[in-house]
Order: structure tokens, then C-alpha cells, then sequence
């Protein structure tokens, strides 16, 4: 979900014209949910947006993206505004999150699990995404933007004691994501966004966080030609414009294998 403020709207509560706060959030349809809030009546209007106009541009094979990194590094919001930039620019996209089935988050997110149980969990969750959505929209052409794949299993549970072979033994039907945006930010400064935003779970622990940057840090130098590590302590819109850069050198690139 990205937020902003938006230009002036009428709000029929008010009277008035108001300043609204703006929620965006990407949908696995391939839609655009706007909201527009008042900040005294809340909810004033709603739009559904699909970006693109005429038929959308179709990738041979599709190209699936990854989002990683630690909690607090804004995962969540560049995949918002990555799918607002490739809808605009004619491109049919769909974004994902995983955890993707609410009762596998309910059980991860509510009991203090063995690592492997974990592992496990994630991996039954991700193999359910990918049959159901990942897969069919990639062989439609389609761009699928994922907040947290495979690499966050071997980041997290990794960082907890599990085996990096047995994660990739137990994920060997998934498939992995074709690039690895991973959005590195200071421990101490995803915590600040964290603590300002909502009440931490137990994967938001610090020393923990330290540990699984670490781990992440590992995998982009292990696998350089899958991973591109941006800096993600700056601003939403500085963060952005680093996305913007790499994914046309990425467009580019297939367009020129493609002739």
C-alpha cells in the first residue's frame, strides 16, 4: 500500500473541498485500488484503476520480480508504485504477497513455531500462490511483482538455525524469481518506521533483523546475477527512482533479446 496526499476533492460530510490522504494499494487482478480519505470523515471515495490503455505489452514467458529485505525497508510500497510505473507504461502486472493464504499467516503470525514448522509453512503457502496465481499469470505474459519469495525463507528461517539446503530441498517445487530487488536498509532505521507505524511481531526483533540482514546481504553476493541491492533509507520517491532506473535497464534488455 502507498500513501500520499492528494490534490483538493469535495467531501459531501465537509461541504467543502479537502486536502485527502491517499491510499493505493496493488491488487492480484491486476487492478489499482484508490482511496481517497477525509481526515475527519474518513472514507470518501473509492477508484479501480487498470493503468494501462488498449491491449497490455505480454513478456514471452513473463517476468517474475521479487521484493526482499528486512521488515521496515518498504517492500510493500515500492510494489505499489513499481505497478503503477509498468501499468503506465502498457505493461499487464499483478503483485502478490507472501504470505499469501490467511490461514497460514493466522498460524505463522500467532504461535512461536520450531524453525522447520516454519519452513515448511512458508513453503506449503508459496507453492499454493504460485499454482494459483504466480504461474498462470507468468505464462499469460504477465509481470508479477512479489513482496517476499523463496530468498525471504532463506533469510528468516536461515537466520533462526534452519539449513539453507534443506529451505531449497523443501521449496524444490517453487519457482525462484527471475530478479531479486533487495531493498538494504539499516537494522536501526527500519525499526524507527516500524515503531511509528503498528506494534511489532516476533520476526521484528532487532537482533534478530541483524541477523537476517546478514543473511540477505549473503545471498546478493552469492547470487550477483539475480540480485540488485538498492538503498532503501532514503525517501519513498528516492527509493523509487533507483526502481525506475534498474527496471529499465532490465525492459531494455529484453527488448533487445527479443530481436
Amino acid at each position: 500500500m502507498n500513501q500520499s496526499v492528494g490534490e483538493k476533492i469535495f467531501c459531501p460530510h465537509c461541504g467543502d473541498y479537502i486536502t485527502p490522504k491517499i491510499e493505493r494499494t496493488a491488487t492480484p487482478t491486476g487492478e489499482l485500488i484508490i482511496e481517497y480519505y477525509c481526515p475527519r470523515h474518513g472514507l470518501i471515495k473509492t477508484e479501480k484503476k487498470k493503468n494501462y490503455g488498449g491491449n497490455p505489452a505480454k513478456i514471452p514467458g513473463g517476468l517474475y520480480i521479487a521484493l526482499e529485505g528486512i521488515d521496515g525497508s518498504g517492500k510493500t510500497t515500492q510494489a505499489s508504485l513499481l505497478y503503477e510505473y509498468l501499468t503506465n507504461k502498457g505493461y499487464s502486472v499483478i503483485v502478490v504477497r507472501e504470505p499469501w493464504v490467511q490461514a497460514i499467516k493466522e498460524v505463522l503470525y500467532k504461535y512461536n513455531l520450531d524453525v522447520e514448522a516454519e519452513v515448511y509453512l512458508f513453503a506449503a503457502d508459496r507453492i499454493i500462490l504460485q499454482r494459483e496465481i504466480v504461474l498462470p499469470a507468468l505464462s499469460e505474459g504477465k509481470i508479477v511483482i512479489s513482496d517476499r519469495t523463496l530468498y525471504a525463507s532463506l533469510a528468516y528461517q536461515s537466520s533462526r538455525g534452519a539449513d539453507q539446503d534443506f529451505i531449497r530441498r523443501v521449496n524444490k517445487f517453487v519457482k525462484p524469481p527471475d530478479i531479486v530487488f533487495l531493498l538494504d536498509i539499516p537494522v536501526e532505521k527500519a525499526m524507527e518506521r516500524l515503531r511509528n507505524r503498528s506494534s511489532l511481531t516476533r520476526f521484528e526483533d532487532p537482533t534478530y533483523m541483524y541477523r537476517v540482514r546478514e543473511k540477505y546481504l549473503k545471498l546478493a553476493e552469492e547470487e550477483k546475477d539475480k540480485f540488485i541491492v538498492l538503498d532503501a533509507s532514503g525517501t519513498i520517491e528516492e527509493v523509487h527512482k533507483q526502481f525506475i532506473n534498474k527496471i529499465e535497464e532490465i525492459l531494455q534488455n529484453l527488448k533487445a533479446n527479443k530481436t
